[in-house]
């Protein structure tokens, strides 16, 4: 899946936290069969942090693999 695709389908998650194109090479090394649960994830924190648009940095940041 291009960084595209995966951007596009992430952002169609949530209506009201969106995702950064910077953020699509993280979503990219995302496994797919975890994708979803994982961006949902991120979302929610997202949206505990008062964050509508979740760019690289966030990502890397909230990261819970690291």
């Amino acid at each position: 899946m291009s960084d595209e695709n995966a951007l596009a389908e992430a952002n169609e998650i949530d209506d009201e936290v969106k995702f950064a194109p910077d953020a699509a090479p993280y979503i990219e090394r995302i496994p797919g069969f975890v994708r979803g649960v994982a961006l949902k994830s991120m979302i929610a924190k997202a949206k505990e942090k008062g964050v509508t648009l979740i760019d690289g940095a966030f990502m890397d940041e909230n990261n819970p693999m690291k």
